[in-house]
């Protein structure tokens, strides 16, 4: 595909509007990556899509991999932002989050895609370092701490309970991003019905030890 229609050219932009360009560059990189992946896209395609030159891009992002890296991070910080907001209602019901989690993936595709669904051009699958995965960490320790309530603070099976929890969610939002051309049923009730399904895989609710004791 030419790169012009890949990125969907701009008009070059007038100097002395590099106060928003570094946002401007990091929304179209999100954009095009989400939609073609990492691989398919390059560094002219996406400044043209900003409408600036390549040598003006690399002042801001000197290789692609920093570009991804700070897109990475941008798309993680969103996901825990939403998670954050969840964390602050602990009455909130383990059902109520999972319906949540699925709703932000559907309705903001492109840092869903970017932060579980991209696959990274690097060897090792998770290139960023520890600092910059703390947003996707802190996210999935808000999940883990719901599921810590719905569970039993001790429960044994808490950690694979909440990775086996975060999996099924994210197989039904993959999907549901990627597949758009399947015959789905209703989509609401598809959600409600594999919503309902990963809890009733759920293993019951463990007493508390102050309660075996009396």
């Amino acid at each position: 595909m030419p790169p012009a229609e890949l990125a969907g050219r701009s008009l070059r932009k007038a100097k002395g509007q590099g106060g928003e360009r570094r946002e401007e560059i990091l929304a179209h990189a999100e954009r095009l990556f989400a939609q073609h992946g990492v691989q398919s896209v390059s560094t002219r395609q996406i400044a043209d899509a900003v409408g600036v030159s390549q040598p003006t891009l690399y002042a801001y992002f000197p290789r692609k991999s920093d570009l991804l890296d700070e897109v990475s991070v941008r798309a993680f910080a969103q996901v825990q932002a939403m998670s954050a907001t969840i964390h602050q209602h602990p009455d909130l019901s383990l059902r109520d989050i999972a319906h949540a989690y699925v709703k932000f993936g559907l309705e903001h595709p492109d840092p869903y895609r970017i932060a579980f669904m991209i696959e990274h051009p690097d060897a090792d699958p998770l290139p960023l370092d520890e600092a910059d995965l703390k947003p996707g960490l802190a996210a999935f320790g808000n999940l883990r701490d719901a599921v810590a309530r719905h569970l039993g603070p001790s429960h044994p099976d808490i950690e694979v309970c909440s990775q086996s929890l975060w999996a099924g969610m994210h197989g039904l939002v993959s999907l549901l991003l990627t597949r758009c051309g399947f015959p789905w049923v209703d989509r609401q009730r598809l959600i409600d019905w594999h919503v309902e399904a990963l809890l009733r895989g759920l293993p019951p609710r463990q007493a508390s030890e102050s309660s075996h004791r009396a």
